[in-house]
């Protein structure tokens, strides 16, 4: 017998969702039966997922331009949501920054950047969004916050955004903790290497990459749908007993430590 995922009846707020990870998040969800609302800082993008998921699927959606580095922008985000769809039983933070260099010459300004996308923002946001699910009649609520395979591993050009990662884990079981007694389970997804906008000029010129493209065991480049199902899944009654957690998808490299040279 099969197994489906029906979030029928259910609103997903994503982060992030013009592209890449976000996007396919968007589409897996909106397959699902979830209305979605999507934010992040681009309107063209997010304007294009949110009709064609519409289009698709069928589901409503709502596209909210969101910079998560101000607090007057996330609190806005969360009383659109609820005034479009109310609560969302579902909140996916997928915005991040990203910054490789030599962790002895970032600025002060390279390093408040990266600290509040990655870690203030999501802290932020999931504050907000759990302050009125608690104030909500919803007994049923999925946070689910992207971090990386590099929270596991110590590489030095890109020891800045490894340091935020870990601290979205540390954020992920800590309000795991809280809100287990409200019936929200909170769990992290940690992509491998992914074929996205930022990466593609590393996949697509092996010669120039300081990685191994060789030795990653499942044999390919991850692709943003893999974390999406992950995230699909996490979403799903399936995963009711299951927070706290990090889920690598990564194709096997954290175990292997095979990518890196």
């Amino acid at each position: 017998m099969a197994v489906e995922i029906d979030l029928s009846g259910e609103t997903a707020l994503v982060t992030g969702a013009g592209r890449g990870i976000g996007a396919d998040v968007v589409r897996r969800f909106a397959e699902a039966g979830a209305d979605v609302v999507a934010a992040a800082r681009s309107v063209d993008e997010l304007s294009a997922i949110v009709t064609e998921v519409e289009e698709e699927h069928g589901v409503s959606g709502l596209a909210v331009p969101t910079d998560l580095t101000d607090v007057a922008e996330i609190e806005a985000l969360v009383e659109a949501s609820v005034d479009e769809f109310g609560v969302p039983s579902i909140l996916v933070n997928n915005a991040g920054a990203n910054l490789i260099g030599d962790p002895l010459e970032h600025t002060v300004e390279e390093v408040d950047t990266m600290l509040d996308v990655n870690v203030r923002g999501l802290f932020l946001l999931t504050q907000r969004w759990a302050e009125a699910y608690r104030a909500s009649d919803l007994e049923r609520g999925r946070v689910i916050n992207i971090s990386s395979v590099i929270a596991e591993l110590g590489v030095p050009m890109m020891t800045l955004y490894s340091g935020t990662k870990s601290g979205v884990r540390g954020i992920t079981r800590g309000f795991a903790a809280t809100l287990a007694p409200d019936g929200v389970t909170v769990n992290s997804v940690s992509p491998g290497l992914t074929r996205v906008g930022r990466t593609e000029g590393l996949i697509d010129s092996p010669e120039d990459s300081p990685l191994d493209f060789d030795r990653i065991p499942a044999g390919r480049v991850g692709a943003p749908v893999d974390s999406a199902n992950a995230c699909l899944f996490l979403a799903s009654d399936l995963a009711s007993y299951v927070t706290g957690v990090d889920i690598l998808v990564d194709g096997g490299v954290a175990f292997t430590a095979g990518l890196y040279k």
